[in-house]
């Protein structure tokens, strides 16, 4: 048993060893506490305190670009990320984030360097294949738009978006029946997808299917009775029936 000394000098101890702790771990602890309650800006200051200690620490440089995007300071989270993927050349978030960043910022080109390098360090994670394929998109190589958002739903075959963005792709190509069989997985995954159910419905049209057409028009009008386009493409199916019949 410890008598009331023993726990005095225990309590000492303990006490002893908080104090000890060093500023830039209480500070790491701080900024998670903050970004858990999205203070971003107090979590920027914590990650500041902690690279005034260890400028090359990846934590605090990876979280501090996280809360900039957060804030919307996407030029204060490039710097943070520049930074970490030139002291850290293996950090795969580093040049993921860049990725994400030159997408947000229209620059097609550099978002496909920073996202190949995320994908040389680590070639499984979907994301960074999502975000490649929505660049290639943009510069309208559909060729490797499809690749890239084929290699997404391999390794997450529930990956809605990259299904959808998928059916963008092929549709440009008018890889119909292809495009008609990535929406079908996105309405497997979300029956009342919006985008999924109107482009299946372009698609069925551009197949001269326009009876399932129809029928995919006025789901999505189910889903938005307020959706316009929908509402025309419905109208379109309809006298393009009639001329039929």
């Amino acid at each position: 048993m410890v008598d009331a000394a023993g726990r005095f000098l225990l309590i000492l101890s303990l006490t002893a060893i908080a104090c000890s702790t060093p500023p830039e771990i209480r500070a790491l602890k701080d900024a998670k506490m903050y970004r858990r309650h999205a203070q971003y800006t107090n979590a920027i200051q914590a990650y500041q305190l902690v690279l005034s200690v260890d400028t090359a620490n990846t934590e605090a440089l990876a979280g501090m670009g996280l809360c900039q995007i957060e804030l919307e300071n996407l030029d204060e989270a490039r710097a943070a990320y520049e930074k970490l993927g030139i002291l850290h050349p293996d950090n795969e978030e580093a040049f993921f984030r860049l990725g994400q960043i030159d997408l947000a910022q229209g620059n097609f080109d550099q978002a496909v360097g920073h996202l190949r390098r995320a994908l040389s360090i680590n070639d499984c994670f979907a994301d960074s294949h999502f975000q490649l394929g929505l660049a290639y998109g943009s510069l309208k190589k559909y060729d490797e738009a499809e690749a890239e958002f084929s290699a997404a739903v391999n390794i997450n075959p529930k990956y809605v978006d990259a299904w959808l963005n998928m059916g963008h792709v092929l549709t440009h190509q008018k890889k119909y029946e292809l495009a008609l069989a990535s929406y079908s997985r996105v309405l497997k995954e979300k029956p009342e997808h919006l985008m999924a159910l109107y482009m299946s419905g372009d698609t069925l049209y551009a197949l001269g299917r326009y009876l399932e057409a129809e029928a995919m028009f006025e789901r999505a009008l189910k889903v938005n009775s307020g959706f316009t386009a929908a509402f025309a493409a419905l109208k379109k199916c309809q006298e393009k029936q009639a001329e039929n019949n």
